[in-house]
């Protein structure tokens, strides 16, 4: 095998390497939000059930709930409208 070949068969090694863990990370956390979802059904406090989720998932997942649930709580600070002066 060329040189040129055997750079592009590590490469290619290397990003399966990479899809592997991808999957087994987004299995891990497909797991845990079927957990959270059983226990919501069964009656557990949301607030709870987001504290876990906020606790055990990645963040990216956790602000994707948070934007679907209340967008309100997502949204930066400096995009929030002003608060009434009292």
């Amino acid at each position: 095998m060329s040189v040129q070949g055997e750079r592009l068969l590590a490469a290619i090694e290397a990003e399966i390497k990479n899809i592997s863990k991808l999957e087994h990370s987004l299995a891990r956390t497909k797991n845990v939000l079927q957990e959270q979802a059983s226990r919501l059904r069964l009656g557990s406090n949301p607030e709870l059930v987001m504290t876990s989720l906020r606790l055990t998932v990645p963040h990216e997942t956790t602000l994707a709930l948070i934007e679907r649930v209340d967008p309100v709580l997502s949204t930066p600070a400096e995009h929030l409208p002003p608060r009434a002066e009292k």
